[in-house]
């Protein structure tokens, strides 16, 4: 367990912000669809769409920082 946590730390990954983005974007559907009461997006109110908008790009802009503070470790 000891090798791989030391190969994580060395080594960037870029699968795991892109998963974590991938489930918090199911997580805006979902919490947007219980609150609206369909999962159809297109019968959303306007209320709806402003509130994912903005929690939308504020992933993306999350996951942008993410993906900018890996560096390559050189040892």
């Amino acid at each position: 367990m000891l090798a791989t946590h030391e190969k994580r730390r060395k080594e960037p990954s870029y699968t795991i912000p892109f998963l974590y983005e991938i489930l918090e974007l199911a997580l805006i559907w979902i919490f947007f669809s219980l609150i609206e009461g369909t999962t159809n997006i297109t019968q959303w109110g306007l209320l709806s769409y402003s509130g994912s908008s903005v929690w939308f790009i504020y992933t993306f802009y999350k996951l942008k920082r993410v993906l900018n503070r890996q560096i390559v470790h050189k040892h």
